[in-house]
This record gives C-alpha cells, structure tokens and sequence, in this order.
C-alpha cells in the first residue's frame, strides 16, 4: 500500500510538474484540466527507470517493487519501470488504497491500456476503478452505474452523475456484481455497440440472473461512449437515458429477435434465445422469459414450454456402435 501510494504522488508529480508537457496536453484534450488531474491523482509514467530510481531513494526493496508489479526485472539484479510513456490511472481498492496502477499510451501504438498484473493486494475480476468514490452516491441513489474505462467513469463524475464505476480491463464477473449487491440490488451496464459489447451483453446476463439482481442495459446512440456522449449532449440527457434504460432481460430478447429478416433467421434466433433460457435455473425467471419470447416472435406459449422441458432424442440401442471385426 505504501509503495503504490509513493508511486501514484511521483507519477502525479511527473505530470504536473515534470518537463514533458504532452501528458497535460493530451488530459487537456479529454477535457481533464489541472483541477481534474489532481482530483483524481492522474499522472504520467516517463519511463527510463525514473521511478525505480524514486523509490529505491525512498527506502524501498527492488523485491518490493517487483511484488507490486511497478517494476520487472532485468535480469542480474537490474531493474525496469513497468510502465513507460503513459498517462496514468491510479486503482483504489474499496477503502481507498491505493493498489494498482492503469497505463493508457498517448499515440499509437499497442497495447493502448496496460494495467498492474494480479498482486496480492489486486484482482481486476475484484475491483472497479473509482468503487472508493462512487460508493456512497451507489447507496443514495440505490443504483449503480457500470461502464468500461476510466475516462468515461471520470466524465461521469465531473458531469455530476457520481453513482459510476468502471470495469478494469474485464467483463463484469461474479466479484463485481457481489461487491455491488452489498450497496444496491440495481445496476445499468452500458455496453458497446460492438460484436463484444453483445457479447458481454449475453455474459452479464447470466451473471446477474445467477446472483438474483435487478439489471438494466444501455447501449449509447450513434456509438458513442459515456466520455463522447456527454460532451455532445450533456448529462441531463444521459441520465434521461439511463432512467429508460430498460431490463437487460427485455433488451436482451428485443437485441436477439428483432435482427431476423428471414424464415431461418428468424428459426435460428428463437433456437439461441431458448438456448439461453434452458440456463436458467429459477423457474419463475424461466417462465417470464419464454412468456417475452412468446410475446416477441408471435410463437405459442405452451409450445416453447414444451420445447424447453423436451429432452433430447436418445439415439437407437446400438446405434453408431461398429461391430469388433473378426
């Protein structure tokens, strides 16, 4: 903890005070001035060993460093800084530690992110960026709001929409949505308009359905992310959005059926949506399903439940069984 609190101030420190003023100039053109890079400890990582060199001053062990994965080793007791030329992110964990670090590069140039690996301290699949802040707005207003970087979170927040927090680098897992449940039963997840983005769109309902929470999805207009959209429209009307965004269940059947445009499309989109019911195990959320479904593609009620209970054909006694020759 101590390590990466001196690692979050040198960094800060690097980027408000340092020679290199690209890292202001590209906060600058995200709309993060001065008062949001020190609200939020942003920094910038000028590589060439300048922090292991910072911290070895300050007292700490090359092993430390390596522990907590701001430093790698060289080889023969020789030292790098992880992360080199990258505006960057400080991770807090739900008291506020500081425990990790994300990395975004300012060009081009792959990866574009690079978060701290697992330590013992840090498990993205555990922690959301900006949970320590975000998590007493979560309460007051009984919702929590999900989206997946950090400049979206902090365009959120400087907005005024405070109940945002951001996945780090993952999809929503199990530990996310069980730190959530702690604060509030309701969640919108906004997702990209993307393949991914229905992917984790597919992922996510599973995962809330299994830890029995009320969700709700939003996909942005125009393809636009949180941080774009509110600079085009303003908060207000994302908020509008977010107050109609409807049940991830309901999104989750519109999104499926509604792409069909022929006779096996549309076969093929009822099979994956009962597909997805069969996973389901409370009956209750089975039945409302297949009663949406039903409602959705004009097929009989009672004949998807048949269809979903029917097991499936055993194949013949002896069937594809090849006889031992000789």
């Amino acid at each position: 903890y101590d390590l990466c609190a001196e690692t979050a101030q040198f960094y800060h420190t690097m980027l408000m005070r340092g020679k290199d003023g690209r890292p202001r100039e590209y906060f600058a053109s995200r709309g993060m001035g001065g008062d949001v890079c020190r609200r939020y400890c942003l920094g910038f990582a000028p590589g060439r060993n300048a922090l292991v060199s910072h911290l070895s001053q300050a007292g700490f062990t090359p092993q430390e460093m390596i522990d907590a994965n701001v430093a790698v080793s060289r080889g023969r007791g020789q030292l790098a800084d992880r992360f080199y030329d990258r505006v960057m992110f400080p991770i807090f964990d739900e008291q506020g530690h500081n425990i990790a670090f994300g990395g975004r590069i300012m060009g081009d140039g792959q990866p574009k992110y690079l978060n701290t690996a697992e330590t013992s301290v840090f498990h993205k699949k555990r922690n959301l960026y900006g949970f320590n802040w975000a998590k007493e707005f979560i309460v007051a207003q009984d919702t929590a709001i999900v989206v997946e970087g950090y400049t979206d979170c902090i365009a959120c927040w400087e907005a005024g929409i405070k109940n945002v927090v951001a996945t780090l680098g993952t999809a929503l897992t199990r530990d996310h949505l069980e730190l959530l449940r702690r604060y509030t039963q309701d969640v919108v997840a906004l997702f990209d308009p993307d393949a991914a983005g229905r992917k984790a769109l597919d992922r996510s309902l599973e995962l809330f359905l299994g830890a029995n929470m009320s969700a709700r999805a939003l996909i942005l207009p125009d393809g636009l992310d949180p941080d774009d959209f509110v600079k085009k429209y303003g908060p207000a009307k994302l908020e509008e959005l977010i107050a109609l965004a409807p049940a991830i269940s309901d999104y989750y059947i519109d999104s499926v059926l509604g792409n069909g445009k022929t006779f096996e499309e549309n076969r093929d989109l009822v099979k994956t949506a009962m597909e997805f019911v069969g996973k389901i195990n409370n009956e209750i959320e089975k039945n409302l399903f297949i009663k949406r479904i039903a409602e959705k593609s004009g097929i009989d009620q009672a004949l998807l439940k048949r269809e979903i209970h029917r097991k499936p054909a055993s194949a013949p006694s002896g069937a594809g069984v090849k006889k031992p020759s000789g």
